[in-house]
């Protein structure tokens, strides 16, 4: 009985800290995830931003503001 207790302790013992290292892993793969996606967007928004040239929105007439907006999602906005 004695041989079977030490042989399921050692099992766990061999388990457990492989799970946890597996848990931490997918952690990590997560947080690289949100922080590539975080950038694209941060990059994105950059961009466009440069593109609608908000500084002088107000020289412009509405239909050329329109033209714009569609010019720069169409030239910078759909890429991943």
């Amino acid at each position: 009985m004695n041989k079977v207790k030490i042989a399921i302790f050692t099992i766990s013992i061999i388990i457990f800290p492989l799970i946890g290292i597996k848990k931490l892993i997918n952690i990590n793969q997560v947080k690289d995830l949100k922080n590539k996606e975080e950038l694209i967007l941060n990059e994105s928004i950059r961009v466009l931003n440069e593109c609608f040239d908000l500084e002088n929105k107000n020289k412009r007439t509405l239909n050329k503001s329109i033209e714009l907006i569609e010019y720069c999602l169409e030239e910078y906005g759909y890429k991943n």
